[in-house]
């Protein structure tokens, strides 16, 4: 079962829906496409969001920049 995250890049405005199939650690890479190109990320955090009735309950924010 995959798991449905709302995801941010280096702190935009804009907000992504995308499925995982299991929910990823701070500090870990995941690959997703962005523009057009597939791009490795970093997970700078996750954020659960208790009682989301719409849409994803957890948040991962991720950036470009080496940690």
């Amino acid at each position: 079962m995959a798991v449905r995250c709302r995801v941010s890049i280096d702190d935009a405005r804009d907000v992504d829906e995308l499925a995982f199939q299991e929910l990823p650690r701070v500090g870990e890479s995941v690959s997703m496409p962005v523009e057009g190109s597939n791009m490795d990320l970093r997970v700078l955090r996750v954020v659960h969001m208790p009682g989301s009735e719409q849409g994803a309950a957890t948040k991962l924010e991720l950036t470009s920049k080496i940690l």
